[in-house]
């Protein structure tokens, strides 16, 4: 079972690309602070008005809160992966109060795993609360509004931030409305990691996305 709803139209998020992130001149110095108090993009306050669902957030601000949780003790980005696809399985067998209960209680402490969100609303869904529902689905397209923010992913050398090594897919299921081709890793020419994948597109054409995790593999070593 394809587990998609919406509840919104996605605007074809590429046409958002800013190109005004560069992940090293701007990653060290806008993880440093997320964690100044002072700050207009500290941790805490972005991350009380995220859980609100305060669509005034701007897409550097998302961003700062996506860059802040890769220094949380919760971010655990390649195990983490398991307990979204963990919950697909549990809608598949129409469990979706047990989806709801166990989604719910991982967001607390890992409230931009996308597949978490989605498979929560698509419980809700299913559940027949359309509000909730929108309201996880909103959350997911703000992540991935900041992910294109911070580079249109059209070329190594401008990749699209993402969490984690799932994001990007999903950002081509949900966000594009694509099927994954080819799958493939490299660096850019700092040595970064990229995660490179194949969109295959309705019209039949084939779009290379890259996405930059570097943040994700240096946690899968240490």
């Amino acid at each position: 079972m394809k587990h998609f709803i919406i509840l919104f139209s996605f605007i074809p998020l590429l046409i958002f690309s800013q190109e005004n992130f560069n992940y090293k001149r701007d990653f060290e110095n806008i993880l440093k602070e997320t964690k100044n108090n002072k700050s207009d993009i500290y941790y805490g306050n972005l991350l009380e008005r995220y859980n609100k669902i305060d669509t005034t957030l701007t897409d550097k601000q998302i961003l700062s809160l996506l860059i802040g949780f890769t220094s949380n003790k919760f971010y655990k980005p390649y195990k983490d992966i398991s307990f979204g696809r963990n919950l697909y399985k549990l809608n598949d067998e129409n469990k979706f109060d047990q989806v709801i209960k166990d989604g719910n209680e991982f967001l607390k402490n890992h409230p931009f795993d996308i597949k978490t969100l989605y498979e929560v609303s698509y419980a809700y869904y299913k559940k027949s609360n359309k509000e909730f529902a929108n309201a996880y689905l909103v959350k997911a397209r703000m992540i991935f509004k900041s992910m294109i923010y911070s580079g249109d992913a059209k070329s190594i050398d401008n990749a699209a931030f993402a969490l984690n090594s799932a994001d990007g897919q999903d950002f081509i299921n949900k966000a594009m409305r694509a099927n994954i081709g080819k799958m493939g890793s490299g660096q850019d020419k700092n040595g970064y990691f990229i995660d490179i994948l194949d969109a295959n597109l309705e019209d039949g054409s084939t779009e290379t996305l890259y996405f930059i995790i570097p943040h994700a593999t240096k946690k899968m070593f240490e």
